[in-house]
């Protein structure tokens, strides 16, 4: 049994707790999501224009240790599973997550500015922590990189989605943990960042080098912005670069950058299209 075509590459619309049930065992090579934190989050910091949607599922972490097992469930024997959380959630998502994988570590994710928080009484928040467990045993690609990794994060101007995760560093992410042709699974995909860093993954040239994604999102109107946005647009990009003749050969790169990443200031990744 595998994955419905009609999730492969794309963005689908729906309850993700209803649509991972229908995902066939060890189905899938990589689990990158940032899920809810359970803390009734609402972005404050848009004056100019309208704050950001609301989170559906994001008042309580009843539902995680289940997830937790669905995410066991689907994926392969020796893999990974990359789980974005925060200081004050972290204990219930590790003690979840440590129940079914082995947590190897947590990734320190440090971004180029801070969150507002409580101005007066706490210390401004400048990063976010990202749960890195095993399903059996895999090791990662290219060389060893630190677990403290600073990139940019997008600009609040940019984002579609309250907590927008830079594709750069998504990429990085897939790029340690699978290869080219893997299918990554993001249960809560936002506006499609996760599915861009898997296009970004090694090449971004429409060379074969991707890496195949499943993407379910609740909110319609993410959905949307991801189709019409950036997801969308890579395709049109990716179609124009696979129809064009004499291509160059495309350039090999190390898995691995430097210890800073940059983050691109929109969805689109760019592409030589000459």
């Amino acid at each position: 049994m595998s994955i419905r075509e009609d999730w492969l590459n794309t963005i689908t619309c729906g309850d993700c707790f209803e649509m991972i049930r229908q995902l066939p065992d060890a189905s899938v090579d990589l689990v990158v999501t940032d899920p809810p934190y359970g803390i009734d989050y609402q972005s404050n910091r848009r004056t100019a224009r309208e704050k950001l949607p609301k989170f559906a599922n994001d008042v309580s972490l009843d539902w995680v240790g289940d997830w937790v097992d669905e995410m066991y469930r689907v994926l392969k024997d020796d893999t990974h599973f990359y789980c974005f959380t925060r200081f004050d959630t972290y204990p219930v998502f590790y003690a979840e997550i440590s129940r079914r994988f082995t947590v190897k570590n947590c990734i320190i994710w440090v971004k180029n500015n801070h969150g507002s928080g409580d101005l007066n009484g706490s210390y401004a928040p400048q990063y976010e922590m990202i749960i890195f467990a095993h399903k059996g045993k895999r090791h990662l690609n290219g060389k060893r990189d630190p677990d403290v990794m600073e990139c940019d994060n997008v600009p609040s101007a940019q984002r579609f989605h309250a907590t927008q995760k830079p594709v750069e560093l998504l990429r990085v992410l897939i790029e340690k943990s699978s290869d080219p042709g893997s299918i990554v699974l993001d249960p809560f995909a936002g506006t499609g960042s996760t599915g861009l860093a898997c296009k970004a993954a090694s090449h971004h040239d429409g060379d074969g080098h991707e890496r195949n994604y499943v993407l379910f999102e609740l909110n319609p109107e993410f959905v949307r912005k991801a189709r019409a946005g950036g997801l969308g647009r890579q395709e049109e990009l990716l179609d124009v670069k696979r129809d064009k003749r004499k291509l160059p050969a495309p350039k090999l790169r190390t898995t691995a950058r430097p210890r800073r990443y940059m983050a691109r200031k929109d969805q689109t990744l760019w592409l030589a299209l000459d």
